[in-house]
């Protein structure tokens, strides 16, 4: 297994591209690539569509090539041992999350020693002696209380342990879209990471939370940025025309015929490279995840997170039709 202490992970690493952005992750100290490569959501790195494990493993590789340091995980994703696979090569170069649960699927919760065993699994299927940051999981605002008492002190301890680097926790995206569990996380001085979710239909984490992941140094990692409805526009549209019927957006304030036309005036490509640029140049966020079993989307998507920001008038439409959408009308990038 891997040593613990990643020498090259710390204010630069071995592994590194001229074309890929790196950021310095919150208070970690850690120096990590903006587009991080995510082993969980609708592809896990390809096996939940019908990929190879050894697909998945040049998917992760080819993600090195392109300077991506960054790799998120979890026992539930089913991706843990192929990246501990793929990485064996250059695991000291690479920052891996990866994440345990506060309630099992069946409602129990976690007691502590399951919160060790846990971990011990992970270890050994990434073939590491530690993880770099180790979340707990969609973490429900109603079981952050429990969390808190009953599986942070083992953190803690695993930790003091060498057995974990940093404390990261996420939230519940389809359930929890004004973060109130990690607002009240956030008042906890133990968290090093949050993981949250931030688009342009829900920009609600600017106000919420991003003052104070700011103010305390906090690391943030965005999840669910660019899902699959991106690559359909006229589900979008659709979805606009709904909201403009509903009254939440003006009908003067966009063209029903093309509602986003402005972002291909503005030179932008595609809804995915509009969402991955928009979220990855706001203050306060260090890592956006991008999931996919396919080498060239991985690219494609690689490049347009260290592309630049939008256009800044592409930016504030965006903010000034969709910054008020978290709370307002369901939909499906609420989920």
């Amino acid at each position: 297994m891997s040593g613990a202490s990643h020498p090259g992970n710390r204010e630069g690493s071995a592994i590194s591209s001229p074309e890929m952005e790196y950021r310095t992750f919150g208070r970690t100290g850690l120096r990590v690539s903006v587009c991080g490569l995510g082993g969980g959501g609708e592809s896990r790195l390809g096996l939940k569509k019908g990929s190879t494990e050894d697909e998945a493993i040049a998917v992760v590789r080819r993600g090195v090539e392109l300077g991506i340091n960054y790799v998120d995980t979890a026992p539930n994703y089913g991706t843990e041992d192929v990246i501990g696979r793929a990485l064996a090569g250059c695991r000291d170069d690479v920052v891996i999350s990866s994440k345990t649960v506060a309630r099992r699927d069946d409602g129990s919760p976690l007691a502590r020693a399951d919160v060790r065993r846990a971990l011990e699994g992970t270890l050994q299927k990434l073939r590491s002696d530690v993880v770099d940051v180790y979340h707990l999981h969609r973490v429900r605002p109603e079981d952050y209380e429990y969390a808190v008492a009953e599986i942070v002190p083992e953190l803690l301890t695993l930790r003091d342990e060498g057995k974990i680097r940093f404390l990261g926790i996420s939230e519940s995206t389809g359930s929890d879209a004004r973060h109130s569990m990690l607002s009240r996380a956030l008042q906890d001085d133990v968290w090093d990471v949050v993981m949250t979710g931030f688009t342009f239909f829900n920009q609600s984490a600017r106000d919420v939370l991003f003052p104070t992941t700011i103010a305390n140094d906090v690391a943030v990692e965005i999840m669910a940025s660019a899902r699959s409805y991106f690559s359909r526009p006229e589900q979008l549209a659709a979805e606009i025309a709904r909201l403009v019927d509903a009254g939440v957006i003006g009908r003067d304030e966009v063209d029903p015929g093309d509602p986003l036309r402005f972002l291909a005036d503005g030179g932008v490509q595609t809804l995915t490279e509009a969402s991955y640029r928009f979220v990855a140049h706001e203050p306060g966020v260090h890592v956006v995840l991008v999931g996919t079993g396919n080498p060239a989307h991985l690219a494609e998507n690689a490049r347009a997170l260290s592309s630049g920001p939008l256009p800044a008038e592409v930016t504030k439409r965006l903010v000034s039709l969709f910054g008020h959408l978290s709370m307002a009308v369901d939909a499906p990038w609420r989920r």
